[in-house]
């Protein structure tokens, strides 16, 4: 490891492997996984039961009332298998009611009367999640579909005691699981955190509905989740209590299968998810730096932040400027990440930061006019989300981010399904006329970014983070550690930490205070958060994942702040 100083008065420890390597944001999801592994599974296997698995262990965050991205490589074959929230077909720019708030908490978008747009019924897109990982398996997987779901149907059915880490976040959504019903009949029994202490195996927490949908969707396929009874369960709670989701809206919904984002960095090949992501983020931000030797300055200097936080605000600017859903609005998909708008936009990072960082106009490089501009949609200044990752022996990989957006996302279990269902309408702008309001059947813009990295012999890095907003710059963070400053990935992981997703750029204190003044004195507008909030460990910065394959020996690293655990097939 290069000599880099950490945040950490502990880290992780960093497990190895040649056969194989696991890492999720729980040890029992990534107990699922390293099973299909020895049970002669594929990298697919793994990933499909540990994102099945995380569902049920950290219901809070993720699960497959959600959606998310895959990004894959299995032998010579690799993409990204898309299955985001998408909005229901009889949604319309004027769905909420606005309040006359400039900005609220959350995602900061204009405030929603009663805050429809962040929890309950109307809050509730469709959800992608069983659908995209059904396609994957179905594609690529070596064990049964049955095989693969069974470690989630267990731990639902026979209960498990939560980690620490949930158990925290139970404790600071008390008012949701107390507000609506199912959730609070779920999670907290006989209305306290009874599994908080376990005696004898006593007091587990058990899912039996949620167990029951698992065992249907294990007999019958992804049609009992999208064209069955829990489809209909679903729709009818949801539309008895004002929400416009009806079945359509889930027979309709098909996973997308795209070739990915694919960019250079150094000598690298980055794959990334697509459109309507944060991957183009990701990528934009990375072409930047791209122009600009990195590894020429030392890690965390005042040069090397400067250049970072440039590239990372330029790439956000023009985020919320064009990025959308290519289906309902016209977005420079090619200008963005050329080559010649990448050397533009880096020439542009001067000596000094800019008050503002505008927009560019890329265009120029796509060689067109727009048919069509709308105003953008600029959130001010978000916490579910999950992220795991997988490789194989045989060098197959896998990232995938999945989300049910905030904690607890809705809120709504819709009864006799024991699925927690997602937020997701929250992304969109409820303002309307703008790239990202509201439309029938749109998908909204999100923030998850999983990236495979290959090189001359195959995948290199599966990284990702859950996080909201502040997951793109984690995972670009992490790729210039890992890629140009040569850490390991717990090392990188554990290294001082930097977020420029807000108005705010967000350091951490260990890096040098006279970095930190000069950083000021170049105009960036900086927050260092306090040791106190580091130690708490709790939604400070994005919550990442990491495996790295070098010669075939795989080394993982998680967040030490997190019970996230990753494990190598011995």
């Amino acid at each position: 490891m290069s000599n880099v100083q950490t945040n950490l008065t502990f880290q992780k420890s960093e497990p190895q492997s040649t056969k194989g390597m696991v890492a999720t944001k729980d040890r029992l999801a990534t107990k699922a996984g390293i099973d299909m592994l020895e049970a002669g599974g594929n990298a697919i296997d793994a990933a499909v039961a540990a994102c099945l698995a995380i569902g049920v262990v950290e219901p809070e965050s993720s699960g497959i009332g959600g959606g998310g991205y895959m990004v894959f490589q299995m032998g010579n074959e690799g993409g990204v298998i898309g299955f985001p929230m998408k909005g229901p077909l009889k949604g319309n720019p004027n769905f909420y009611e606005l309040t006359g708030e400039a900005s609220t908490e959350g995602f900061g978008w204009a405030g929603v009367k009663n805050d429809e747009n962040i929890h309950g019924f109307k809050s509730i897109a469709v959800p992608g999640c069983l659908a995209g990982l059904y396609e994957a398996h179905k594609r690529f997987g070596k064990l049964p579909f049955k095989d693969t779901i069974s470690p989630a149907i267990n731990l639902a059915k026979n209960g498990f005691q939560p980690e620490w880490f949930s158990l925290y976040k139970f404790a600071g959504m008390l008012p949701m699981l107390n507000r609506y019903s199912e959730l609070g009949k779920t999670f907290l029994p006989n209305g306290n955190l009874n599994f908080a202490h376990m005696t004898n195996g006593e007091n587990k927490l058990i899912q039996s509905d949620l167990a029951q949908t698992l065992l249907a969707i294990q007999e019958d396929g992804i049609d009992a989740f999208y064209r069955g009874d829990i489809t209909k369960k679903i729709v009818t709670d949801i539309q008895q209590n004002g929400g416009i989701i009806d079945y359509n809206d889930f027979d309709q919904y098909k996973p997308f299968n795209w070739k990915g984002l694919e960019f250079q960095y150094r000598n690298k090949t980055l794959r990334v998810p697509p459109y309507a992501s944060a991957g183009i983020t990701s990528a934009m931000t990375l072409k930047i730096l791209n122009q600009i030797n990195l590894s020429s300055f030392d890690h965390n200097s005042t040069e090397m932040l400067h250049y970072y936080i440039s590239a990372a605000k330029m790439a956000y600017s023009d985020r919320f400027k064009y990025v959308a859903d290519p289906e309902f609005s016209d977005v420079p998909w090619n200008g963005l990440v050329s080559d010649e708008y990448s050397k533009i936009r880096a020439s542009e990072i001067k000596e000094n930061a800019p008050k503002n960082y505008g927009f560019g106009n890329p265009w120029i490089q796509e060689g067109r006019s727009p048919q069509s501009q709308l105003d953008p949609s600029n959130p001010r200044p978000d916490n579910g989300t999950t992220h795991l990752a997988v490789i194989d022996g045989d060098g197959n990989a896998v990232s995938i981010t999945n989300t049910i957006m905030s904690g607890f996302g809705s809120g709504i279990i819709p009864k006799g399904t024991g699925v927690v269902m997602n937020n997701g309408m929250m992304w969109y702008d409820p303002v309307p006329g703008r790239v990202n309001s509201i439309a029938p059947g749109k998908y909204p813009l999100n923030n998850m970014t999983p990236c495979l990295v290959l090189g001359d012999n195959g995948v290199e890095i599966a990284v990702g983070a859950s996080g909201g907003r502040r997951i793109t710059n984690c995972v670009t963070s992490l790729l210039v550690k890992m890629i140009d400053y040569k850490m390991n990935p717990q090392e990188a992981i554990d290294a001082p930490r930097i977020d420029c997703s807000s108005d705010f750029t967000d350091l951490t204190p260990e890096i040098a205070e006279n970095t930190i003044n000069e950083l000021i004195q170049k105009g960036h507008n900086i927050n260092v958060l306090s040791n106190e909030l580091l130690r708490s460990g709790i939604n400070m910065f994005a919550s990442p994942v990491a495996i790295t394959r070098n010669n075939n020996q795989l080394r993982a690293g998680v967040d030490s702040f997190h019970t996230a655990n990753a494990q190598g097939l011995s």
